[in-house]
């Protein structure tokens, strides 16, 4: 174990590790997806209860996510609130399945703080404030079909959770839209399509 690979603060692997299984998956040309989740309103969190409090949610937060997949997944830590989970084996059905689950294991688990107050802000410069507990949102990418290099994929995970609103109200699974017409690895051109999960 390379203790540079992960984060001394969730004990997850840390975004070079991170990078260098998704270079692993993408070299193997296999089909897999991403779960992209970041905790809605942390920052108004911090502000009401501190900082030292905030990083026991965070912390709380990254066993949870483990605690809601099977064995053998990893989940790495993004950034300050963002967690990636990247799932080989799976049909996207069942990916989206996971990110659900997530979702709302921890949405569950902290519904009994009170509502924190958070402002989501509008390209006229007027705001929404609404009143949300903490919870977290996913963002469902695939590969290859939403994207073929990591901050693309990425992005496209982040947008799926933003667009299925994410920065108004949280606690939401959003799935990226295509962004290519026609995509598919030479290793399963000629495979058939199974509808099963």
């Amino acid at each position: 174990m390379n203790y540079s690979d992960f984060d001394s603060f969730t004990g997850l692997g840390n975004t070079r590790l991170m990078q260098a299984r998704f270079a692993q998956c993408v070299g193997e040309q296999t089909e897999f997806g991403m779960i992209w989740i970041d905790v809605d309103g942390l920052i108004y969190f911090n502000d009401r209860f501190g900082h030292a409090e905030g990083d026991e949610k965070l912390k709380q937060i990254a066993k949870l996510i483990c605690q809601n997949l099977p064995d053998g997944i990893d989940v790495f830590r993004a950034g300050v609130e963002e967690f990636i989970i990247i799932l080989t084996n799976l049909k996207m059905a069942g990916v989206v399945l996971l990110a659900m689950r997530i979702c709302k294991a921890v949405n569950q688990e902290f519904s009994h703080l009170p509502p924190l107050r958070r402002f989501f802000s509008m390209s006229d410069n007027s705001y929404v404030e609404v009143y949300f507990p903490l919870t977290v949102s996913c963002g469902v990418a695939f590969y290859p079909e939403h994207g073929v290099d990591y901050s693309t994929l990425y992005r496209s995970a982040e947008v799926a959770a933003i667009r299925g609103g994410k920065r108004l109200y949280g606690g939401v699974v959003g799935v990226a839209m295509n962004l290519y017409s026609s995509c598919f690895l030479p290793s399963t051109e000629n495979k058939t399509n199974d509808s099963q999960i």
